[in-house]
């Protein structure tokens, strides 16, 4: 049987937390007028009265459907307040799996108009460039794209590498801690 999810029809204070409306959840079992739901953001399941949930079908849910779930804060949202990102098959608009309010945290701080001039007078291109992460060498503006990495927090340039690292780094959101916690993982092999 294929589990069942709901989302919350407002907002709801447990634990000295907020669970805001449209987070969503997955039922772990159903009686009466209560339900038992897991949130991601909580450790252990609440029982919740099912006035303040609604049921949805997640097979229903996506770029392609009025209603998408953000990767980031778990909610059932309007598929439109999710950046397109690129098309798909047939021209099909993709959109980012973030919500846009997400992705404002997500990208941080841009680099300034100068800070980005700066770094351009020194971009390498139709050159031997190797990428001071994964040192795999290439030709800038003939076999590969480099992209200018910088701190999200402060929105300084920090140096041009591969658009591979910079996809990397990105995905592990920049946080030394997470990329330590990846270090561990590959080493047990």
């Amino acid at each position: 049987m294929a589990p069942k999810f709901v989302f919350l029809s407002k907002n709801i204070s447990i634990y000295n937390t907020i669970l805001e409306k449209y987070l969503v959840g997955i039922v772990l079992s159903e009686k009466d007028s209560d339900v038992l739901v897991q949130f991601s953001c909580l450790e252990k399941p609440i029982s919740l009265n099912k006035k303040n949930v609604h049921f949805f079908d997640p097979t229903k849910t996506g770029d392609a459907f009025d209603k998408k779930v953000c990767n980031v804060c778990c909610k059932l949202l309007d598929t439109s307040l999710f950046s397109k990102n690129q098309n798909g098959k047939n021209n099909r608009s993709v959109r980012r799996p973030s919500c846009d309010n997400c992705r404002k945290v997500i990208d941080g701080v841009s680099m300034s108009a100068s800070e980005k001039n700066k770094w351009n007078k020194i971009k390498p291109n139709m050159e031997i460039f190797e990428c001071p992460i994964c040192r795999k060498k290439t030709i800038p503006g003939l076999t590969s794209k480099v992209v200018l990495d910088h701190d999200h927090k402060t929105g300084k340039g920090r140096a041009w590498i591969c658009d591979s690292c910079n996809t990397g780094l990105g995905r592990f959101k920049d946080d030394i801690e997470l990329l330590e916690s990846a270090i561990q993982y590959l080493k047990k092999g």
